[in-house]
């Protein structure tokens, strides 16, 4: 049984499109490739909330205060959350179709219950930090809904041009969603020293 969120999809590509395929695969946003087309959205939820996002009261706002309140965050269920977001969004984008009529197996639903993970936990104390954060979620999750609203309707299993147009366009907001999501990483051990005990744009991480 096929399970939610899932589709073998071969995609029509024409020569324009096919090198702008490939062109797309170049950008940083790689550590391990993303690819996820469900022929439904997948709608999954999280199976346990992470505790409220800690935050001071009142906001924040001298340094100290917002060091701390980000190391609360972190702390509270924040480096989990980011790593889920970052190991999903790696898994989604290692399946990326490469080669024109490509029969490939295109599963959102991971990535979709890490960016619920992530909404739930909060905006990060940070203005800048808060940002990056909120962009690389935006990003991420209108990737998911334009690549998922591209896969061929009418039980079509061939992408038209246009469909395929609208599927590249999906790929490269997400790799724009991966660029803030390396950004909004860097400024936690840039700005307040916070740093995963493992590296999880490392393979096998």
């Amino acid at each position: 049984m096929t399970r939610p969120g899932r589709a073998r999809v071969a995609l029509l590509l024409t020569v324009v499109t096919a090198a702008l395929l490939t062109a797309c695969t170049g950008t940083d946003a790689d550590p391990a490739r993303a690819d996820a087309t469900p022929t439904t959205q997948p709608t999954s939820t999280p199976t346990s909330s992470p505790p409220p996002s800690p935050t001071t009261s009142p906001t924040p706002s001298t340094a100290a205060e917002i060091a701390e309140a980000v190391d609360k965050w972190y702390t509270y269920g924040g480096e989990t959350a980011m790593a889920s977001l970052i190991k999903e969004a790696r898994s989604a984008e290692s399946d990326r179709p490469r080669e024109a009529f490509e029969l490939v197996v295109l599963d959102f639903g991971g990535l979709t219950e890490a960016l619920s993970t992530a909404r739930l936990m909060g905006p990060i104390p940070d203005p800048k930090t808060r940002t990056a954060w909120a962009a690389a979620i935006e990003h991420l999750d209108g990737a998911v809904r334009e690549i998922l609203d591209s896969v061929p309707k009418g039980g079509r299993t061939i992408q038209s041009p246009q469909e395929t147009g609208q599927m590249l366009r999906g790929w490269s907001t997400f790799d724009e969603g991966i660029k803030s999501l390396k950004a909004a990483q860097a400024l936690l051990n840039r700005r307040f020293g916070l740093k995963p005990s493992v590296d999880p744009w490392e393979a096998g991480a």
